[in-house]
């Protein structure tokens, strides 16, 4: 009876074993069919979505009202790269310049790898620099307007290193107008700039070492326990407010732009896309805040861009309405690879100007 109540029991392991084996090319047939309707819908959306960059799309997000606090990620790659740093730092550049055309008034950076704060110092003489060509004379660097939260973080000329180069401006423009004050505590890096030549508009940025995100919670409920806080006085807005303190934040981010400083391989490009992730980003301060990555363009579309422009020149009818009719494929790395794009920008824009926040109301 024993042998007899065994057999149907192997008889049943075989078949799920042989079941086994054969889902396997299957769910390969599966995930096969789901990258390539990944690609075709990704090659129709490249071809007839708008550019960021045309100008009714610019003038309609304009109308809206900039966010007053953009947070922007920089991830590294994780074997580095020669001129990362570099891209880092034009990509910086950039996103003060571009803050203050829109009128944004905060901005915070962030790499999660301390990579910002080895360029730092060479980043503020840059600024330092550019401010002084346009005052002719340089304007010092005034103390904190409140007491750092803790050990302050001053760096000696030798630290400093060497100056990097000025960035390309359109029109030789220097970035910044006037350099209000440098804040260092907690070791996050605290400047108030006037981006442009003629805007009146302060931009405050906050440069986030890697310890703001682990060592934040740590370091508040030291404080805590150190002025002997009674748990009763405690609520979540005396956190976000003790929190925004430490980070030096005027307010929490309302718009968070991912941006990789290295671009996917050919087969990383041609897979799905990933979704986005913080990269460590201090995660108390994001509450409603709306995060964009810009979708990674497929491989080689881009050299398609003089052929369409040839159509809609072409003196064919039919081929001009059919060049019209498809939109020029973006080459975000046609500035150089990692460095932020434009195109980057606006879409994270175009995405802030649809977007209602109502903090669950």
């Amino acid at each position: 009876m024993k042998l007899a109540g065994r057999a149907p029991t192997r008889t049943i392991s075989l078949l799920l074993q042989l079941l086994r084996i054969l889902s396997y090319p299957f769910f390969i047939l599966l995930h096969l069919l789901f990258i390539a309707s990944s690609l075709l819908l990704r090659t129709y959306e490249t071809f007839t979505s708008k550019s960021s960059l045309a100008e009714d799309t610019d003038q309609e997000r304009r109308q809206a009202a900039p966010p007053r606090h953009l947070a922007l990620i920089l991830v590294p790659s994780k074997t580095r790269r020669k001129d990362e740093k570099a891209a880092l730092v034009e990509s910086i550049l950039r996103a003060i310049e571009w803050s203050g055309e829109w009128g944004v008034g905060e901005l915070s950076l962030w790499d999660g790898q301390g990579l910002t704060q080895s360029v730092l110092p060479s980043l503020m003489k840059t600024l330092s620099l550019n401010i002084s060509k346009t005052h002719q004379n340089h304007l010092p660097i005034s103390p904190p307007s409140t007491p750092p939260n803790g050990p302050t973080q001053d760096m000696s000329p030798e630290e400093e290193g060497p100056v990097s180069p000025s960035p390309r401006r359109a029109g030789g423009k220097s970035l910044v107008r006037k350099l209000e004050s440098v804040g260092v505590g907690d070791e996050v890096r605290s400047v108030t700039i006037h981006p442009g030549t003629s805007s009146n508009r302060s931009l405050k940025l906050h440069f986030l070492p890697p310890s703001a995100s682990s060592e934040i919670i740590v370091n508040l409920t030291k404080r805590y326990i150190e002025r002997k806080k009674d748990v009763g006085q405690i609520d979540v807005k005396s956190v976000d407010r003790d929190i925004r303190e430490q980070l030096h934040f005027t307010s929490d981010p309302d718009l968070l732009l991912i941006h990789h400083l290295s671009r996917p391989s050919l087969l990383g490009s041609l897979l799905p896309r990933s979704p986005p992730e913080l990269w460590g980003y201090p995660f108390w301060s994001l509450r409603i805040t709306e995060i964009y990555q810009y979708p990674s363009p497929l491989p080689l579309l881009h050299h398609l861009s003089p052929l369409i422009t040839s159509f809609r020149s072409s003196s064919l009818p039919f081929l001009r309405k059919l060049g019209y009719s498809i939109s020029v494929p973006p080459n975000i790395h046609s500035d150089g690879h990692g460095i932020l794009h434009r195109e980057e920008w606006n879409g994270a824009m175009g995405a802030w100007s649809k977007v209602e926040q109502r903090l669950g109301k």
